[in-house]
């Protein structure tokens, strides 16, 4: 099973809006466009937070457009930049949704919303909280797979790391406690970065729109990495193989 990660598409009312030199809209809509010539066989698109700059509906009609040619599910979570009611009105519908988690054979897809209102940093909600704990209870028979937007680790970006969740300790000590956690993945960074807490492998996938500097003491554009997006691919045994592809 195959599903991708899209993240960080930062799409306002205006088509024509560059951030940094860099069309937002026609940058996402060339991803998703190459996603959906080259990997026709993924079993889901997950777009994990920032889909807007602006939290206007006409910015996520705009994504509604450029995902049309997407044959397949596709789950929204939200970002600091994001309108959660915005996100519900597009999983009305009937390929888009914004539901908590899915399932599939025997994986558990488990995405937070880590928007905290008023404030760019991330933060866990204690009712999700619970309710992961309970499957992770109920399941143990399954593997679980965890989408965040914003990172759960520091990254060694002064700046970025600021913005961090606030109570990610929950969810290491979790991942620690569970060896049935194998994956772990966000956005936020406009980065990559990678580690590995206990079984699971924890990772970032870079915006489809402009890139940082990794470790850089403030916000730096790197103007050396493309947009991209990540592959990530689940085995019925429980192991995870994953890869970021860069638009040339």
């Amino acid at each position: 099973m195959k599903i991708i990660q899209i993240t960080d598409l930062h799409l306002r009312s205006d088509k024509n809006y560059n951030a940094f030199e860099i069309n937002t809209f026609q940058s996402a809509e060339m991803i998703i466009s190459h996603i959906s010539k080259q990997h026709r066989d993924i079993g889901a698109l997950v777009i994990s937070g920032d889909i807007s700059d602006d939290e206007t509906s006409e910015s996520y009609s705009n994504l509604m457009e450029i995902t049309d040619q997407i044959n397949t599910e596709i789950y929204l979570m939200p970002g600091n930049h994001d309108s959660i009611e915005e996100i519900e009105k597009c999983a009305s519908n009937n390929r888009v949704n914004s539901e908590l988690y899915f399932m599939r054979d025997n994986w558990v897809f488990f995405m937070f919303n880590t928007k905290k209102n008023n404030s760019p940093n991330g933060l866990l909600k204690q009712h999700e909280i619970d309710i992961f704990i309970n499957m992770l209870r109920e399941n143990s028979d399954k593997f679980f797979m965890i989408f965040l937007h914003h990172h759960p680790v520091k990254i060694g970006s002064p700046t970025m790391d600021k913005m961090i969740i606030e109570n990610a300790n929950i969810l290491l000590e979790l991942i620690e406690q569970y060896k049935s956690i194998r994956g772990v993945s966000w956005g936020h960074i406009h980065n990559v970065f990678e580690t590995q807490l206990n079984n699971a492998k924890l990772f970032s996938t870079p915006s489809t729109c402009y890139q940082s500097k990794p470790k850089s003491k403030s916000f730096v554009i790197d103007e050396k990495e493309k947009p991209g997006y990540r592959i990530i691919h689940f085995s019925s045994s429980g192991e995870l193989k994953t890869e970021v592809r860069r638009m040339c």
